[in-house]
């Protein structure tokens, strides 16, 4: 996904991961240029200012619907947007964060769509993970940082080495194939056993809960031990940090 002298047939714009407007020049200035984008459910804040520089953004997000598989409404708004490329130069695909990372959507098209002879180019803006690190205060280059998603962690048993910090993505959508019934919140438990292989008891875990709207990053502290116990607020902006023991 090289620079091209014109423009690419599908355009993956990153934004911030709150709304604060954390949006980059560079991707201003595309959606400038171009003047219309896809996105699911944009922040408000940047809603309104996207709207207030004259640029179209159609919201795909009404496909996701209650018990509906994830997997179903990815797949459908891919193939949406490939099919758009035959009417549309190019394609632009806004949302948070790096396109290709922790995005089916963002990594699909940009797998798929060379398959299929279209172009694609992915420009990144402040991620999860970027926010997180800053939060936790982590240097990466010294310590090193694994990183798994919690259903992928257990489902394909992914070796830990406890002996690098690690982060658990999306903990509060851990097991769930579809969006959640109201009040439906995600059984821990198997996650939390599955860390207890690697980590003791007493290991403490740190709850990072991000939310776009309003715009926080929240941290708590638990014992992984108490990971799945009632009462630990999780939500499905909730991620987990596991610390290496320290000496």
């Amino acid at each position: 996904m090289s620079r091209m002298a014109g423009p690419p047939n599908l355009l993956l714009l990153g934004y911030g991961v709150f709304d604060s407007l954390q949006v980059t020049v560079e991707t201003q200035q595309l959606l400038a240029r171009y003047g219309s984008a896809y996105s699911l459910g944009l922040p408000p804040n940047l809603a309104r200012y996207l709207k207030s520089q004259h640029i179209k953004v159609t919201d795909l997000s009404d496909r996701f619907a209650p018990e509906r598989p994830f997997s179903d409404v990815y797949l459908e708004i891919a193939h949406f947007l490939i099919e758009r490329t035959a009417r549309e130069l190019p394609v632009i695909f806004l949302s948070p964060g790096n396109p290709l990372a922790t995005n089916a959507i963002g990594r699909y098209l940009a797998m798929e769509g060379p398959r299929l002879g279209l172009t694609v180019q992915a420009v990144p803006g402040v991620s999860q993970l970027d926010a997180m690190i800053s939060a936790i205060g982590l240097d990466v280059s010294t310590f090193g940082l694994q990183v798994f998603d919690a259903t992928k962690l257990v489902a394909r048993s992914h070796t830990v080495n406890p002996r690098v910090p690690m982060i658990v993505l999306h903990v509060g959508g851990f097991g769930l194939e579809a969006a959640p019934l109201h009040g439906v919140s995600a059984d821990l438990a198997p996650l939390a056993e599955y860390l207890l292989r690697s980590y003791p008891a007493a290991h403490p875990v740190v709850l990072i809960a991000i939310e776009a709207s309003p715009p926080s990053l929240t941290t708590r502290s638990v014992p992984l031990g108490e990971l799945a116990a009632p009462g630990v607020p999780v939500s499905l902006g909730t991620h987990v940090f596991i610390d290496a023991p320290r000496a």
